[in-house]
């Protein structure tokens, strides 16, 4: 909602946008966060505390795109398909050994990628803001066809992020400041550049003997 700036402009009131804004965002990451932790449940028989907090964010980045121009009921579907896409990307980052600990192209990338795309389907014509009066292809309408410029966007983005990231990384491995020693990356950067652990990884254990019920 911060991001509209101003309620009143220009003889245009934004109120209602904004008060969209903000349902909107909450209902998809609300939906997204409890589906991610419902789902890892199902899977690993353990309530996730970082699959609640990765899942919120999917839903955040997903709903990011069309926030403005979708209704409630689609902001959820939104969040909800965009669990799925995080969680697929993620264990598709671990199947092809990416390192990615904190899954930050499974949240920012593959579900901002679901973000534009679902602008162009769920574009409600009446917020579409666009003079050509594009909106997305579940309503009825003159021109349902702004999936069309959604896919065209996405490439666009692909080709920019791909050749700035080409050329930003490649400089750095070349120069051998790409990645840290590998002794140092097994130790930690905390360590190695901070002095000190930012996690207190070892504990004491408590070992329980099994109380008999025998004589």
């Amino acid at each position: 909602g911060g991001s509209t700036l101003s309620v009143f402009a220009l003889g245009v009131q934004y109120a209602r946008d904004l008060a969209r804004v903000c349902v909107t965002t909450t209902l998809s990451a609300a939906t997204c966060g409890l589906t991610t932790v419902i789902c890892t449940y199902l899977m690993t028989h353990v309530w996730d505390v970082a699959a609640v907090g990765n899942g919120v964010l999917a839903g955040l980045v997903a709903i990011t795109a069309g926030c403005v121009v979708v209704d409630p009921w689609a902001s959820m579907v939104i969040g909800f398909i965009a669990s799925f896409v995080y969680m697929g990307t993620s264990k598709l980052m671990l199947k092809l050994k990416v390192d990615d600990p904190l899954d930050a192209f499974a949240v920012h990338g593959a579900c901002g990628f679901w973000a534009v795309f679902a602008v162009g389907i769920f574009a409600r014509p009446e917020y579409s803001y666009n003079l050509a009066g594009s909106h997305g292809f579940v309503y009825p309408g003159d021109k349902p066809d702004l999936i069309g410029v959604q896919i065209v966007t996405l490439i666009l983005e692909l080709l920019w992020v791909t050749i700035t990231s080409c050329i930003l990384f490649g400089s750095l491995k070349y120069a051998g400041i790409l990645r840290v020693p590998a002794e140092i990356e097994e130790m930690g950067m905390d360590v190695s550049k901070h002095g000190g652990d930012a996690y207190q990884l070892d504990t004491n254990t408590v070992q329980v003997k099994p109380v008999s019920s025998g004589p």
